[in-house]
């Protein structure tokens, strides 16, 4: 028996000695419940799909190797890869870029062309005389001149004396001259100069995944 006093009332205090009380559950007769743990249904079945055998591995089973080899080699024959024809003649892109930039190229050369021999008989005129950009200058912005285009708009003076100028001094002609490519279809749009661009870029990849594969073996 122990004894504890307590300060306050000065009183004995008669205490029994105790225990922890045990936290393991207990069935009805006292004996411990052990742990379980319950598979639902559908976790089985999951289980039961998880180990199934694979279709080579089913048909490896009581097939002898020539059939084995065969239902593969059809098995390949129904699941074969998509070749990506591209980078295969391509794989740097370079020969795309290099027919993109070429057709560019040649579309704005073939305007520069067009332009230019639109302007040449104006041009030729001009140098029949002594100076050639007096009389230029008389022809398109003197309207007192015997040589005066008034036949023409403004506007359309304005861009004849800029072209003729410009092929008397050695400059660049404007490329975007309505007059001067009104014959093959006007100015062209930047959408249609860059879907011509494309198009050429893809006709040569086209026409070397058709050489690749004449030339593959069989």
């Amino acid at each position: 028996m122990r004894i504890e006093v307590h300060n306050r009332n000065s009183r004995l205090s008669v205490m029994k000695p105790g225990t922890w009380a045990d936290s393991t559950p207990k069935k009805e007769d006292g004996a411990p419940i052990k742990d379980q743990v319950a598979i639902s249904q559908e976790g089985k079945e999951s289980l039961s799909q998880a180990v199934e055998l694979s279709p080579i591995e089913k048909a490896m089973r009581n097939t002898a190797r020539e059939d084995f080899m065969a239902q593969l080699d059809a098995w390949r024959q129904e699941h074969q890869l998509e070749v990506n024809w591209n980078a295969l003649v391509d794989p740097d892109g370079s020969v795309y870029a290099k027919a993109y930039v070429s057709s560019l190229a040649g579309q704005l050369s073939q305007t520069r062309q067009t332009v230019e021999s639109y302007y040449q008989e104006g041009h030729k005129e001009n140098l029949r005389f002594q100076n050639p950009y007096n009389h230029l200058v008389e022809k398109y912005q003197y309207s007192a001149s015997p040589y005066f285009r008034g036949d023409m708009s403004e506007a359309q003076r304005a861009m004849a004396f800029r072209q003729e100028r410009a092929l008397l001094w050695g400059g660049s002609v404007v490329l975007n001259d309505p007059w001067a490519l009104a014959a093959s279809g006007g100015v062209p749009s930047g959408e249609t100069v860059e879907a011509a661009a494309r198009k050429a870029a893809r006709d040569a990849i086209d026409a070397l995944v058709a050489q690749y594969k004449k030339s593959r073996p069989q």
